[in-house]
C-alpha cells in the first residue's frame, strides 16, 4: 500500500448507488436461481415479501425441503451427513460459494479509543494480490451489521452499506463509491435499504493510500482490501472433525502419521495433521470497518448482540444469504450444507430451536474424546450451558469493555470464562478449542497473523 490516507466528510443527502425501492430492477442472478431452486422459492408466480417468504419456509417440513439430517443425537447419525469445515465463516455454504463478495468471512466488535466502538465485516475470502486488484463490493447487495440492545436476539440497531457501480483507477486498480445508512427499532429488524444517511464514501482502491470517511454523529468508516486478518490450521482440523465423526478418539499430536484427503478413519489420530501452518497466511479479504461512539450503539457498559449479514436484491425485496455471529459457530456445529444454508438464511431467534441438540451432540464427540482418554470430562448439565452460551449465534459485547473474545477472571475454566466480542488480534481458535476440551488442548499451532495489526483505524494490515 502506498503511504498517505485521506478523510472525506459524510454528504448526508447524495447516494451515489441509486438504492431500488425494494425490487430487483435486472434480471434474477445466479445466486438467486440457485437460492430459489433450493428453498423452493420458485413455486410461486408472484413474488412475495422476504419476511412471508421465510414464514412459509418455517411451516413446512424444512428437513425435507432441505436434505436436513434428521439426528438421533449420536455420534454416528453425524457421521451420516458430509464434512465442510471452511474456516471461521469462509466458503460457508453452497450459495456464497457462488459469489465471494457477499460471503461474511469474519465479524468483529470492539472497544476502541475515545469511548468509540468499532465493527468490521469482511467478505471476498482468500484472495490472491492478483485478485484483490479487482476486488469489489456487490452492487446489489445489502452489506449489514445487526445489533441487539434487549437480549431477544432480534435486531434493534442497523448499520446498512451499499455499494455503487465499478470505477477504475490509471493503474487497472478498482474502486466503489459507498452510502451506509443507520437505522433503529422495527425497521433495524428487517432487511431494508432504509434509515439516516451518515456516510457517502470512496473504497480504498489496491495499492493506493487509505481512504477513510466521516460518518454524521461521529466516527469513521473504511471500506477496501485488507490482509485477512483469520489465522488457522484449517487444513489440520478438516480432519481432526472428520475423524472426530468417524468415531476416532485417540488424540496423538502433530505429525505422528501421514495425512492423506479422504482417508480420515476411526483409528487415525485426531491431531495428526496439524502443522502449524497458517492457511489463511498471504491472502486478502474485502472490508468494511466502522468507528461509532458508543453512545450509538447502547452505551458505554450496556451488554449487546452483534451480527452481521449479507443479502441480495430479488423480485420478492432483499434476501439474506449469509450471516455471521460468532466465528465458527455454523461450520462447526452444522454438518450438511442444507443446515449451514437454513442457518445462513434465519435470525439468531431461530438458533436454539434449529441448532441446540446438534450443537449439544457436537460438544458431546469432543466429551467422548476427553473420556477415552481419561482426561476431565463435562457433565450434561455443562454440555447444556456451553450450548446455551454459544446460541443464539451472535457476538456478545459489552459496550466500553476492551477485554477481549475469551478472559477468565481466575483461573481457567467454565466457570471463570467470559466472552467479550472480538479484536482482529485474538486467537479465537485456541479459544474455542479450549471450550470444548475442557481446556486441555488449547492450540491449533498458529497463535498469531502472519503480519502484525496496526493500532490504528481500520486495525487491520494493508493487503499483500
Amino acid at each position: 500500500m502506498a503511504a498517505g490516507s485521506q478523510e472525506e466528510l459524510p454528504i448526508a443527502d447524495h447516494d451515489p448507488t441509486r438504492p431500488e425501492s425494494g425490487l430487483a430492477r435486472s434480471s434474477t442472478s445466479a445466486i438467486e436461481t440457485q437460492s430459489r431452486s433450493t428453498f423452493g422459492l420458485g413455486q410461486s408466480h408472484r413474488p412475495r415479501p422476504l419476511e412471508v417468504t421465510i414464514h412459509m419456509h418455517k411451516r413446512r417440513k424444512l428437513a425435507g425441503a432441505l436434505g436436513l439430517l434428521t439426528l438421533a443425537g449420536t455420534l454416528a447419525a453425524l457421521g451420516a451427513g458430509p464434512v465442510l469445515v471452511t474456516g471461521s465463516d469462509h466458503l460457508d455454504a453452497p450459495l456464497v460459494k457462488t459469489d465471494g463478495r457477499i460471503d461474511v468471512t469474519d465479524l468483529y466488535a470492539f472497544a476502541t479509543a475515545n469511548h468509540t466502538t468499532s465493527l468490521m465485516l469482511n467478505v471476498n475470502p482468500l484472495m490472491s494480490p492478483g485478485m484483490t486488484k479487482t476486488a469489489r463490493f456487490r452492487q446489489r447487495a445489502l452489506y449489514e451489521f445487526k445489533i441487539d440492545t434487549n437480549g431477544n436476539a432480534q435486531a434493534d440497531i442497523a448499520y446498512r452499506v451499499k455499494f455503487s457501480r465499478l470505477r477504475t483507477r490509471s493503474d487497472g486498480a478498482t474502486y466503489q463509491k459507498y452510502v451506509i445508512k443507520r437505522a433503529t427499532g422495527a425497521a433495524a429488524n428487517r432487511h431494508v435499504w432504509s434509515g439516516t444517511t451518515i456516510a457517502v464514501g470512496t473504497t480504498t482502491a489496491y495499492g493506493h493510500g487509505l481512504k477513510t470517511t466521516g460518518l454524521l454523529g461521529g466516527g469513521k468508516a473504511f471500506a477496501g482490501p485488507r490482509d485477512d486478518p483469520f489465522y488457522f490450521d484449517l487444513v489440520g482440523f478438516k480432519h481432526l472433525k472428520a475423524r472426530l465423526l468417524a468415531g476416532s478418539t485417540t488424540v496423538g499430536s502433530p505429525g505422528d502419521a501421514a495425512c492423506t484427503d479422504g482417508s480420515d478413519a476411526m483409528t487415525d489420530h485426531l491431531l495428526s495433521c496439524f502443522s502449524g501452518v497458517d492457511t489463511f497466511a498471504g491472502t486478502n479479504i474485502s472490508s468494511i470497518v466502522l468507528r461509532v461512539p458508543n453512545a450509538k450503539v447502547g452505551g458505554t457498559g450496556h451488554a449487546i448482540g452483534v451480527w452481521a449479514t449479507t443479502s441480495i436484491s430479488t423480485n420478492a425485496g432483499w434476501l439474506q444469504v449469509d450471516r455471521q455471529g460468532r466465528p465458527a459457530i455454523n461450520t462447526v456445529f452444522n454438518i450438511t450444507d442444507g443446515q449451514k444454508e437454513l442457518n445462513n438464511l434465519s435470525s439468531p431467534k431461530d438458533d436454539r430451536a434449529q441448532m441446540l441438540a446438534r450443537t449439544k451432540t457436537v460438544l458431546g464427540a469432543f466429551n467422548n474424546v476427553l473420556s477415552a482418554n481419561a482426561l476431565n470430562t463435562y457433565s450434561a448439565g455443562q454440555i447444556s450451558a456451553i450450548a446455551g452460551i454459544l446460541l443464539p449465534d451472535v457476538l456478545t459485547y459489552k459496550v466500553g469493555d476492551h477485554h477481549g473474545f475469551a478472559w477468565f477472571s481466575g483461573a481457567v475454566g467454565l466457570g471463570t470464562l467470559h466472552l467479550n466480542g472480538r479484536r482482529p488480534a485474538d486467537d479465537v481458535i485456541n479459544a474455542e478449542f479450549g471450550l470444548v476440551t475442557d481446556f486441555q488442548i488449547n492450540s491449533d499451532g498458529v497463535d498469531a497473523n502472519d503480519v502484525a495489526f496496526p493500532t490504528s483505524f481500520p486495525y487491520l494490515a494493508a493487503p499483500h
